[in-house]
């Protein structure tokens, strides 16, 4: 049978005060009462970002990861030349070293265009909401990120509670100088704003060792990742329609519980749980499809950020372990299992 995963990019919280035991979910219940259900850790110890636990989660070692930048750069069909990298952009409020908002929206075209007469090796490219992709050329791709919630550990990011801007990247010496006169001078020009940087990497091997599967996302660090790995991609129409018409393996990430776990939001956070669930009705029915319910990582309402807590996982269409709900703490008493082996559990049932 055919595989299909669904990612709820941010759905989990944690087992004391999770969204998903308080909003109302009777098709994720339903699905969970007849699956194989347990917990996940995406990536062990790491509370990761979504690019690398998804890269993990689709059975890919994380030694191959190119990081943040080059996957957000290729899912926007930027293909880095050599001596290039990629950084993936944060636009943020501040006042001196405070932090007033890490999701600044994307400054007015007049301003992007001044940023970009800064430094002739350095292009900023913004693609939605408060996101951007950093080019620098001639460059090395070993510096350290300046987000004060992600410390680069190796090619991975790990997401922390950062209170401070680190206002200088540092690592090597004449790519970090670079780096950093460039957000000097983009502060001058855009006053109570700066830039954050992280997930710097080059030009991406592809692997293309997935072209079976087919992948439903709207992010570029989702699409630049089924571009690495040789997947197929679909248009979003209606998602959870398409599963049943797609042919092939499929990858469907979800972004939206995500948000509102980052934004502190749990009423909002509820009610897109609530709206998701609805849309998982014709799930039920699917015979000829084994499909895998899970998140990419944890974004607690109580932090606001990704956290190392596990995330629930249901595999629907085989074997049942007997756990009625879809929640953090039923979960707890089916399998646990890491990201990287979600795959394997996932062929045992079939």
């Amino acid at each position: 049978m055919k595989i299909t995963i669904i990612i709820l990019d941010g759905v989990a919280d944690s087992i004391n005060n999770s969204c998903l035991q308080k909003a109302h979910i009777p098709n994720l219940n339903y699905l969970a009462s007849h699956s194989l259900c347990g917990l996940m850790y995406p990536i062990k110890n790491i509370a990761p970002e979504s690019g690398e636990a998804q890269f993990s989660i689709l059975g890919q070692n994380l030694k191959n990861y190119p990081g943040r930048g080059p996957l957000e750069a290729l899912g926007l069909g930027i293909e880095l030349e050599k001596k290039q990298i990629a950084l993936r952009v944060n636009f943020t409020k501040i006042k001196g070293n405070k932090l007033l908002n890490l999701r600044e929206n994307i400054p007015n075209k007049s301003i992007i265009s001044k940023l970009n007469q800064i430094d002739k090796d350095i292009k900023i490219i913004p693609h939605n909401f408060y996101r951007a992709i950093l080019i620098v050329n001639n460059a090395s791709p070993n510096i350290t990120n300046t987000h004060p919630n992600y410390i680069q550990v190796n090619n991975i990011s790990n997401s922390i509670n950062g209170k401070k801007i680190k206002k200088l990247c540092k690592g090597d010496p004449k790519t970090a100088q670079k780096i950093n006169n460039f957000i000097s001078q983009a502060e001058k020009i855009m006053k109570d704003k700066t830039i954050l940087i992280r997930g710097s990497g080059i030009k991406i091997k592809k692997l293309n060792n997935m072209k079976n599967w087919s992948i439903i996302a709207d992010m570029p660090v989702e699409l630049g990742l089924g571009k690495m790995l040789g997947m197929h991609i679909l248009p979003r129409k209606n998602e959870f329609k398409q599963i049943s018409n797609t042919k092939s393996n499929l990858y469907v990430q979800i972004k939206g519980p995500d948000i509102y776990g980052h934004l502190k939001d749990c009423r909002s956070k509820i009610k897109e749980i609530e709206r998701i669930d609805k849309l998982l009705k014709p799930i039920i029915n699917l015979k000829d499809r084994i499909v895998c319910i899970t998140a990419d990582h944890a974004t607690p309402c109580l932090k606001g950020i990704h956290t190392k807590d596990p995330v629930p996982f249901l595999i629907y269409n085989k074997h049942s372990n007997n756990i009625k709900e879809f929640t953090e703490k039923a979960c707890s008493k089916g399998l646990i299992i890491e990201g990287k082996d979600l795959l394997k559990t996932i062929n045992s049932t079939t």
